[in-house]
């Protein structure tokens, strides 16, 4: 009887055990379960954001083809090219008309059941003696037909998503010159782009006879 009794103690022992370490392997694998859940959903909402920052820059790209001044002077031609930038001031691409435009201010964008808050700033490039883009800038070194976008991208769930990229003014608009009379003052920051029909040029000393669409010299 008491062997009965000791074998009956053991079994029950040998029960609470495996019940127990079940309950540890069940814990552990509930949390690696958990983990590897939040860590996809937080892959899959940085990969979101970084498209979105992609985005971003594809519409400023669009934006600068179309017209580099409402870049260099944001958010559509008219802004001040010095104090509307820096890290302050704050735009996001918006549509018009089918276009691709710069606002002011913040976006929020949903994609899924995640909102998203985008925006970016503008800055300034200066270049050194080789052409090379300087690390602070430097207004008396300034390049005005290269700008700084940096976006971020921020979201409840993530650390903020941020990246940098330079865009260049490569596409302009030419002023053509259909005869040597008439012109406009062109302004001191050289990111003047030309108007329709602009018969444009500097100036002269006075002694140019530009009679006939041609030019000569004058006694």
């Amino acid at each position: 009887m008491s062997k009965l009794k000791t074998n009956r103690g053991m079994l029950l022992l040998e029960i609470i055990i495996v019940i127990a370490v079940l309950a540890v392997i069940i814990t552990i694998g509930s949390q690696t379960i958990f983990v590897s859940l939040r860590s996809n959903k937080t892959a899959g909402e940085r990969d979101s954001a970084l498209k979105l920052a992609e985005e971003t820059f594809e519409a400023v790209r669009m934006v600068v083809a179309e017209n580099w001044l409402d870049l260099y002077k944001p958010p559509d031609g008219t802004g001040d090219p010095v104090t509307g930038k820096g890290s302050s001031s704050h735009y996001y691409p918006g549509q018009s008309d089918g276009k691709w435009v710069l606002q002011s201010g913040d976006d929020s964008v949903k994609v899924g059941d995640i909102t998203y808050t985008r925006y970016f700033s503008i800055d300034n490039v200066s270049r050194d003696s080789n052409k090379d883009i300087e690390a602070v800038y430097n207004s008396s070194n300034d390049d005005p037909s290269t700008q700084k976008i940096s976006v971020t991208i921020s979201s409840s769930n993530i650390s903020d998503v941020t990246a940098t990229e330079y865009v260049f003014r490569w596409r302009n608009k030419v002023c053509q010159k259909t005869d040597w009379s008439g012109g406009k003052t062109y302004p001191t920051d050289n990111a003047e782009t030309c108007s329709s029909g602009v018969n444009t040029y500097y100036n002269d000393d006075g002694n140019i006879d530009n009679a006939g669409g041609s030019i000569k010299l004058t006694q």
